[in-house]
């Protein structure tokens, strides 16, 4: 049995990287990186409250690294975010090319080949440079049996209103053709003219799709913040909830301490 390399993808190893950040959360001790933050916050915590004795200066030393635990929930949450925002955008570039691509694996099919897993219709743009070189090729020589296999292959399981009207008027082809594979000329003038029209109006169809897609990916893009998943915010409230509840009881204890010696005098 072979050995786990890990996750591959770029989701996958960005969500991995909150074990590392948990971890670095949780570490119990001050970090090399944090040794100068540490300094200038027992410094101003010192001159903030002026501990005087060995307990006020453990509660004081417990104090700078609860600020500093606290920085680093900070710290975690705003790469979170970030992380969030940029795999949106991954995402959304991902659901974006994958119809494109099963597209050309269409093409790529070997005939009569067969996937369990729905084909989908291939992305607006895409659609419209295949339709207006098809209306070019069917005015020019007239409607053929591989235009039905073409819109199919766009389309795949997934066909529009006049994608699937085209494909049904394609259908009447055998009929209406003679022994060289071309359409008996009464035949071709009225079925022409209906695919012409149909096409047409799919292309238009699509036009419309094109400006509704492009506009909700920039509505999508246009946000600066993406929130991470549910569980990783729950966490980060968690660590946040726990580390005021210890600051707040450092503060108790260091209020009780001078309540003691202020009796004690």
């Amino acid at each position: 049995m072979g050995k786990s390399t890990g996750p591959r993808t770029a989701r996958g190893k960005a969500r991995s990287s909150q074990n590392a950040a948990k971890h670095w959360i949780e570490s119990k001790r001050i970090l090399p990186d944090e040794q100068e933050e540490a300094a200038i916050l027992r410094s101003g915590l010192e001159e903030d409250f002026r501990p005087e004795g060995l307990i006020e200066q453990e509660i004081i030393n417990d104090l700078v690294f609860n600020r500093l635990h606290k920085r680093r929930i900070d710290i975690a949450t705003t790469r979170e975010f970030s992380k969030a925002t940029v795999e949106k955008a991954i995402e959304l570039r991902e659901n974006n090319e994958r119809p494109v691509a099963r597209y050309f694996l269409r093409l790529a099919s070997v005939p009569g080949s067969h996937s369990a897993e729905l084909a989908e219709r291939v992305r607006p743009d895409v659609c419209i440079k295949v339709l207006e070189a098809l209306l070019k090729r069917i005015a020019a020589r007239g409607p053929q049996s591989e235009d039905l296999a073409l819109l199919r292959t766009v389309y795949g399981d997934q066909p529009t209103e006049h994608a699937a009207l085209a494909m049904r008027l394609l259908t009447e082809l055998p009929a209406g053709q003679n022994g060289k594979g071309e359409i008996a000329a009464p035949a071709r003038p009225s079925l022409q003219e209906s695919l012409l029209e149909t096409l047409q109006a799919e292309v238009e169809v699509q036009t419309h799709r094109m400006q509704l897609a492009n506009d909700l990916l920039a509505i999508e893009s246009a946000s600066d913040l993406q929130e991470p998943p549910q569980n990783t915010l729950e966490t980060l409230q968690r660590y946040r909830t726990a580390n005021m509840r210890e600051f707040t009881h450092l503060m108790d204890s260091l209020e009780r301490v001078r309540r003691l010696r202020q009796n004690a005098a």
